[in-house]
């Protein structure tokens, strides 16, 4: 089989070519991604797969179902990157992969949520100007005094209530789907009386018509002061603007990203700082925002799952087989 890897980084080679030496099929990778411009390259292929953040658009599933290509496996747990109705209208199957390292994410989440709680940037900057001192910072809490919303407990969710759990913190869960084995480690309850009790809110929903914008000023109006916000899953779930308000009023007390909804303006790019969008240079200014470059997937493990289960679920789909990474009607 021949499949075609769109949007290939330097860091899945290597197993790319542990799976063509193990399995026998042909891969070509490209570093671009599939849009308008490179969706040709897709004839004379049997699958593709692809792993990015710009929207795949209506018309390039016509063009793939022209090119006799019946699938498309995507590298990442979000896939609203697709569209499922021109998808589904040209016979076209999708997957992604669903769980290719929960911890990563979770692990990643937790680590900023201590840089917050640490004060650690504020530490930073005063150091770098030679000021040592603990004022400089200020007081720190402990996370076993916590009590943290996990809004979305979902596999990412899951592992990082798991973790927040074992560290003494309180996890509220807000999920429409109840999971009986969280159930030693997370309480469910409602999305209002989470964000009435929460010391910390952090996301892991995917993107969808229910969680786009969710955290706008209704929400904010609902939480308690001093809250910390994490987003490790989507930018376009929480309204930027409402969320340099809470920052500037001290409504939060904290905020770490990963995600931003103008993020494809600027990540996995080299710029300077004034090149930057204009909201997130006047974030990045404050001693309490911490933003990342949508890397929280980013381990040696996610890289070898998310190359593995994408191109075994792309062979799986071309020859009519099942794969619980489908993305169904």
């Amino acid at each position: 089989m021949k499949i075609l890897m769109y949007n290939t980084v330097s860091d899945e080679l290597p197993y790319v070519k542990k799976w063509i030496e193990k399995t026998g099929h042909e891969v070509v990778t490209i570093d671009q991604p599939l849009d308008e411009s490179t969706v040709e390259r897709a004839k004379g292929f049997d699958a593709i797969t692809t792993q990015q953040t710009t929207a795949i658009n209506a018309p390039i599933y016509n063009q793939l179902a022209q090119f006799n290509i019946k699938q498309i496996a995507i590298r990442q747990v979000g896939y609203d990157v697709l569209n499922l109705p021109e998808a589904f209208a040209n016979n076209i199957r999708l997957s992604n992969v669903a769980a290719y390292s929960p911890r990563a994410i979770a692990e990643y989440t937790l680590t900023q949520l201590f840089n917050l709680i640490r004060h650690n940037k504020k530490f930073e900057r005063a150091m770098a100007v030679g000021d040592y001192t603990w004022a400089a910072g200020g007081q720190a809490r402990e996370i076993h005094n916590l009590t943290v919303a996990v809004i979305g407990v979902g596999r990412i969710g899951t592992a990082l209530a798991e973790m927040l759990h074992a560290l003494g913190a309180t996890v509220l869960g807000v999920d429409p789907v109840y999971r009986a084995q969280n159930e030693p480690f997370v309480a469910y309850t409602t999305l209002d009386d989470a964000l009435s009790r929460a010391d910390v809110i952090s996301f892991h929903t995917p993107l969808n018509d229910e969680t786009r914008a969710m955290a706008d000023k209704n929400f904010f109006a609902k939480i308690q002061p001093g809250t910390i916000m994490l987003n490790f899953a989507r930018g376009e779930i929480v309204d930027m603007v409402e969320l340099e308000k809470a920052l500037q009023s001290g409504l939060l007390a904290g905020a770490a990203f990963d995600v931003a909804p103008n993020e494809n303006d600027f990540m996995n790019q080299k710029q300077p700082t004034t090149k930057l969008p204009a909201d997130i240079q006047r974030l990045l200014q404050y001693d309490n925002f911490l933003l990342s470059p949508h890397i929280a997937f980013y381990t040696d493990t996610a890289i070898k799952n998310m190359v593995e289960m994408a191109l075994n679920d792309a062979v799986t789909m071309v020859n009519g087989g099942f794969t619980e990474n489908e993305i169904l009607r």
